[in-house]
């Protein structure tokens, strides 16, 4: 459920998962972006359309980007399924900022 504490927990593993390469906004825009070919996606933008559902992004952060041609690494082996749920979470709540 997005409750504001889960929010905050899929923020904080986000910022330590996913911020590097996708920025912190979620545009696609982090450090680790800047050699990337094909840049990483813009999430803020990705999940507003209709194929962009729960179920794609947790199969994306789980198996990786090989499927799509990126070079975005599996997450299945790195985050329980359930910090998984919780990056979708606070990225469907648009990524607000840590309180932490």
């Amino acid at each position: 459920p997005a409750t504001p504490e889960t929010v905050a927990a899929g923020r904080e593993l986000y910022d330590e998962n996913c911020a590097l390469c996708h920025g912190s906004g979620g545009r696609g825009d982090g450090e680790g972006a800047k050699d990337l070919d094909p840049r990483p996606g813009d999430l803020m933008a990705l999940r507003q359309m209709p194929m962009a559902t729960d179920g794609y992004f947790f199969w994306t952060v789980s198996e990786g980007g090989e499927a799509l041609g990126t070079d975005m690494p599996t997450f299945e082996d790195v985050l329980t399924a359930e910090e998984r749920w919780k990056i979708i979470t606070a990225l469907r709540a648009g990524l607000p900022p840590n309180p932490h």
